[in-house]
This record gives structure tokens, C-alpha cells and sequence, in this order.
């Protein structure tokens, strides 16, 4: 993280889970590495803006979603413990790989920063200065924001 910036690069991803029996690993593992990648995005790049109830950003280009170059090194292993309600002994995997990804990166900016970041993504302007420069609905966010640190 580079703390003159407020840039965050997360560099690898480590999980271990256990998804109860493992049936099909490639599928299980993609499942994880899947997820991850969810979880990186929600922490650093999705941001969802309402007015009025309707969502703001109807493109891609303006809702920003990790693409194969955003996703650092990820290393994900399984636990086994068969669960007994599941079929075969399996769990689910898909969203307990993308649930503490985005805390996990969240306590990494606060133990570089001192600060925690209460609401994501975690970006620039969040991690640098601790707020958004962009005041919804307004067309001169960059000016306001500004203004504040005068």
C-alpha cells in the first residue's frame, strides 16, 4: 500500500476452507479462487451509488469489476471434514471463499494506515483522506472535496 497515495495492491490471496467432502476439486477450487476474486472487487473497486432508489452506474464502464490483471497470486486449500446433512458429505464453497476476503484486505489498510475503513470500496480517496471527495448528486465533487482540505 503505498500510504502517499492512498494506492492498495493486494498482492496474494491465501485461504484455506473446508467445504465438508470435496467431490469435484477443480470445480471446488474455482469455486474458491471464484470467490476470492469477488471478495477483492467488493473490497476494492465495486461501488454501488443510489439517488432516489435507482442504482447510478448502468454500464460497466462506470461499475468496475476485477478483470484476470487485477487478481494477484491466490493459493487455496481445503480442510475435509465431511458434513452429514450435506449431500455426500459436501458443503458449499462459493461464498465462504468470497465472505472474509474483504476484511482481510480492509485489516491490511488499517494496520498499514492506523485507520479503518468502514465503508467500500476501499478507495483512493477513502484510504487516503478517510472520506469521498465525490458528494452524491453534485457535479462539482472534485471542487467540494477540495474545498474541505483548504
Amino acid at each position: 500500500m503505498n500510504t502517499g497515495t492512498g494506492f492498495v495492491e493486494v498482492t496474494h490471496l491465501w485461504a484455506v476452507h473446508n467445504p465438508g467432502k470435496v467431490i469435484f476439486p477443480q470445480g471446488a477450487i474455482g469455486q474458491l479462487y471464484g470467490g476470492m476474486t469477488q471478495g477483492l472487487g467488493y473490497a476494492l473497486m465495486e461501488r454501488v451509488d443510489y439517488d432516489n432508489g435507482f442504482i447510478q452506474a448502468t454500464n460497466f464502464d462506470e461499475y468496475l469489476i476485477p478483470t484476470a490483471l487485477d487478481v494477484p497470486e491466490i493459493v487455496g486449500a481445503f480442510v475435509e471434514k465431511p458434513f452429514k446433512d450435506g449431500p455426500f458429505g459436501a458443503k458449499n464453497i462459493g461464498e465462504p471463499g468470497m465472505i472474509p476476503t474483504a476484511p482481510a484486505i480492509l485489516n491490511a489498510i488499517s494496520h498499514a494506515t492506523g485507520r479503518r475503513i468502514r465503508n467500500l470500496p476501499a478507495n483512493l480517496e477513502r484510504v487516503l483522506l478517510g472520506h469521498d471527495l465525490l458528494k452524491e448528486g453534485s457535479s462539482m465533487a472534485c471542487k467540494l472535496g477540495l474545498k474541505d482540505k483548504r
